[in-house]
């Protein structure tokens, strides 16, 4: 029997190492387009700015699999669910017993960057155009970055820490559109602008000046910024054409059950490609951490009667922007009720949004205390007691902040006892 898997970003590798542990006697295939497989895409950023040597990307594997094979370079053409196989470009087939689908997603690039090639120009998302993109930098150090994303707003900050001049670009709203309110936004953007980092909002890209076959300026919302380097970081959209004619696209999206299950119960799906229908909405959950349990998952679940459904629904995500921490525990719902605590003076706001007494979701920033206890009781749908919810109180008397030292990141230690509610 041969497992097949389609994609080596974090699902894919995740998935693979899985199957291998749980099924040692059973070999497994990974084929994925890109040239290296099974590295932290997010920490590009870093090795941009040359903060991280190249080598220290990579996840550790250990020794040698023998059952383990890696195809890399190489795309899949088709897919045949009633004979089991898939057609690799140059027209190789490969048989499978079961197949994960977690190829993610290709860069998306406004329409206007499809135009006369033009150096300077590199979508954040892979390692190839890093590699280009940390050359460039050496000489090029005025910089746009496009696309107000967590991607985005990680990358801004590393190369302003580096010494780069940077401009964050951001067709509408605010930064972070998706993932945080505008009052949590606001409080981000001040730590931003005090980096050093112009932030540009309700600003669609509308024009690129080149001179010598080298972007030298953009225009952005009626303004030109100069610049000598832009980095594109404008989401990702799923490679589905390959699966056309399979039978497991419903309008063009790869649908699965929350056992990561899609319509033929040998394939499975994980990663940014799967869509989950899980009670009466279509989710799809796009973040590092939801990854590495979704390819874990699915990896479980290949052989078993019933699929186990995949619990944590919730986008968390945490970062820490040059000592500001952040932990998104769930996007802003409209109409839900919203608790919330700041202070302006430590840069610090904590919400959480509410529907029918259930938390859903909210932001913690620059204060994180209590950050896993409440993503535990977002899991939990369960309504929230007064004392739960008064976990979101801030708890910035229990912080010790050391100075910051040139070079290095604050460091933030949490007191062992709480202040009572």
């Amino acid at each position: 029997m041969t497992c097949i898997i389609v994609g080596g970003g974090r699902a894919g590798f995740q998935a693979a190492m899985t199957c291998r542990m749980l099924r040692p006697d059973q070999a497994v295939t990974l084929i994925d387009a890109e040239k290296e497989t099974g590295y932290y895409r997010t920490l590009l950023p870093q090795f941009m700015v040359g903060a991280l040597p190249e080598e220290r990307l990579f996840f550790p594997t250990g020794n040698n699999d023998p059952l383990l094979t890696v195809r890399t370079g190489v795309r899949v053409k088709t897919v045949d669910c009633d004979s089991r196989s898939l057609t690799l470009e140059g027209g190789e087939t490969l048989g499978y017993d079961r197949l994960i689908l977690a190829h993610g997603g290709d860069p998306y690039l406004p329409g206007i960057l499809a135009g006369p090639p033009c150096h300077g120009i590199f979508p954040i998302r892979d390692l190839t155009n890093a590699r280009r993109a940390k050359a460039w930098l050496t000489d090029h150090r005025q910089v746009v970055v496009l696309g107000g994303s967590l991607v985005g707003v990680k990358t801004a900050v590393h190369l302003r820490q580096a010494g780069l001049a940077v401009a964050l670009v951001v067709r509408r709203g605010h930064i972070l559109l998706r993932a945080l309110s505008p009052e949590s936004t606001e409080v981000i953007e001040a730590h931003l602008r005090g980096l050093g980092i112009e932030i540009c909002v309700n600003a669609p890209l509308e024009e690129i000046s080149a001179s010598g076959g080298a972007i030298d300026a953009l225009k952005v919302g009626g303004r030109w910024l100069s610049c000598n380097t832009l980095l594109v970081a404008t989401g990702t959209a799923p490679d589905t054409s390959f699966l056309e004619g399979t039978g497991l696209l419903t309008d063009g999206k790869l649908i699965v059950s929350p056992g990561l299950q899609t319509s033929d119960p040998r394939i499975f799906a994980a990663g940014d490609v799967a869509v989950i229908s899980s009670r009466g909405e279509k989710i799809s959950p796009n973040t590092w951490p939801q990854a590495v349990s979704q390819g874990r998952l699915a990896a479980e679940n290949l052989y078993r009667a019933v699929p186990t459904p995949h619990r944590d629904m919730t986008r968390i995500n945490a970062m820490d922007l040059h000592g500001l921490a952040m932990v998104i525990l769930g996007p802003p719902v409209s109409g839900a009720e919203v608790i919330s605590h700041a202070r302006a003076d430590a840069f610090v706001r904590r919400e959480l949004f509410l529907v029918a007494g259930r938390a859903v979701g909210g932001a913690l920033i620059g204060d994180i205390t209590a950050a896993g206890t409440i993503h535990a009781l977002i899991n939990s749908q369960r309504q929230l007691t007064a004392r739960e919810a008064g976990l979101i109180r801030p708890r910035t008397e229990n912080v010790i902040r050391f100075p910051e030292q040139t070079g290095r990141r604050a460091a933030l230690i949490l007191s062992p006892k709480r202040s009572s509610l």
